[in-house]
């Protein structure tokens, strides 16, 4: 299926951002679709959650009400090794064998310039399940990349956007929501020294982000 952005989160109107996950099937090529033993998530080797030739880049743990989630990201070997061919995927734990299935994987050639995936998990929609934060990062001064955020029990993407001079990050500790950082740049600033940080935050409503608060500060 086709991936539409997200509406702007500046937005201050609830929009609705769900969209199907593009990542379920067909999964991508060479990589493993399961794991037999009955191993924590420590304990899975990360060699066998991804293709045979690939070296793995990150690894991260995420608790759900459907089951403990490993989600890991790898590089494959390429001639140019400032632009490999990346991915990333997502496997659940299973009550019965295999232990271990894989329920998403999504890949970048090295065309696509990624050249770095970044995960953070944590509850930002408020269900007490944890989400992912994915950054896949390209190269260029601006630290531009694709930010979404994957809900894990459904496997839907509830924010997706393409950011430079950003970040988005899990609300504070005890709460929920996103909180979106921002340079603001204005007429003669230059890349180095923007002339403010916005932050934006975010709060799920269970089918759209609104924003809840916002901040600017001098730089």
């Amino acid at each position: 299926p086709s991936i539409r952005p997200s509406p702007d989160p500046l937005d201050p109107t609830p929009t609705s951002v769900a969209t199907p996950s593009p990542t379920i099937g067909p999964f991508p090529p060479g990589i493993p679709t399961t794991y037999g033993p009955d191993a924590a998530p420590e304990d899975v080797p990360p060699e066998a959650l991804i293709p045979g030739d690939a070296i793995p880049t990150g690894e991260w743990f995420a608790f759900t009400d459907t089951g403990v989630t490993i989600l890991i990201a790898w590089a494959e070997p390429g001639e140019d090794v400032t632009r490999l061919p990346r991915g990333i995927a997502v496997w659940r734990h299973a009550g019965s064998m295999p232990h271990w299935r894989l329920v998403s994987g999504r890949t970048h050639r090295a065309s696509a310039g990624v050249v770095e995936i970044q995960v953070t998990t944590a509850d930002v929609t408020g269900d007490d399940s944890d989400d992912a934060i994915v950054l896949e990062g390209t190269s260029g001064s601006g630290a531009c990349g694709t930010w979404f955020v994957l809900e894990l029990r459904s496997l839907e993407r509830i924010f997706d956007r393409a950011l430079c001079d950003a970040r988005v990050e899990p609300a504070p500790a005890g709460s929920s929501g996103l909180v979106l950082t921002e340079s603001v740049y204005r007429e003669g600033d230059s890349h180095c020294c923007p002339s403010a940080l916005r932050q934006t935050a975010l709060g799920w409503t269970g089918s759209r982000w609104r924003v809840t608060d916002r901040t600017e500060t001098s730089a």
